[in-house]
């Protein structure tokens, strides 16, 4: 589990080196940005990837005329993300950092985008980075969350505290370190102190025959 000075767990670096994925984009993200800002002058739109990886939700945004910025604590997936969105002539405002001291200014960006971040942080450093993202997000600004649920298949060898997972052997997310799943109050105790929750929806499928469930909420917020 990731400390409190430090949310970045090293576990992702090694993820990100010896993976190939995570090139494109969710329905539920593109969903989310084109239901919300398409219709905006989309080169004064600022929007902010936390946890973004090795890009393919920059990429994106990129590709679709937003001023983009994203931050990860990966080495290999900034290197990543910078190299693809070079490669198509694309420009985002790339960072490796870390999401509890996120290095922007207040009220700067129109959108937050969380797509499986915050999920992999402690709740003392998920409440730490939701105040983050409240302080660098415009009145009015919109939060787009996507975390694993309760109902999520976790494996049968993991060690559990409540929603809280370590050392997960099998299942979706073996190999990925620390793991927090939420129930929908869990929601409202702990985004529901920075913003204001607009909807809750869940993303389900099975794999495997059916013999495990991926089990996700996709939350919207607005700053207060």
């Amino acid at each position: 589990m990731k400390t409190k000075n430090n949310s970045w767990d090293p576990i992702w670096e090694k993820v990100f080196r010896e993976n190939e994925w995570g090139k494109y984009p969710g329905e539920s993200l593109i969903r989310f940005i084109a239901r919300n800002y398409y219709k905006e002058k989309r080169n004064t739109v600022k929007l902010l990837e936390i946890g973004c990886g090795p890009g393919a939700n920059i990429w994106y945004m990129a590709r679709e005329g937003f001023d983009v910025t994203g931050i990860d604590g990966s080495e290999t997936a900034i290197k990543k993300a910078k190299e693809r969105l070079q490669g198509e002539g694309l420009n985002a405002r790339l960072v490796r950092g870390d999401i509890v001291k996120l290095p922007f200014a207040d009220n700067e960006f129109n959108g937050v985008i969380d797509n499986e971040c915050l999920y992999a942080n402690s709740e003392e450093n998920t409440l730490m980075a939701l105040s983050e993202i409240n302080r660098v997000s415009r009145g009015g600004g919109l939060f787009y969350s996507r975390t694993f649920s309760n109902e999520m298949f976790i494996g049968n060898n993991s060690d559990k505290t409540n929603y809280e997972f370590s050392n997960i052997m099998d299942g979706p997310l073996s190999g990925k370190g620390f793991v927090r799943l939420m129930d929908k109050k869990k929601i409202y105790d702990l985004y529901g102190k920075f913003f204001d929750i607009i909807s809750i929806d869940q993303l389900e499928h099975t794999q495997y025959n059916g013999e495990q469930k991926i089990s996700e909420f996709i939350i919207v917020c607005q700053k207060k």
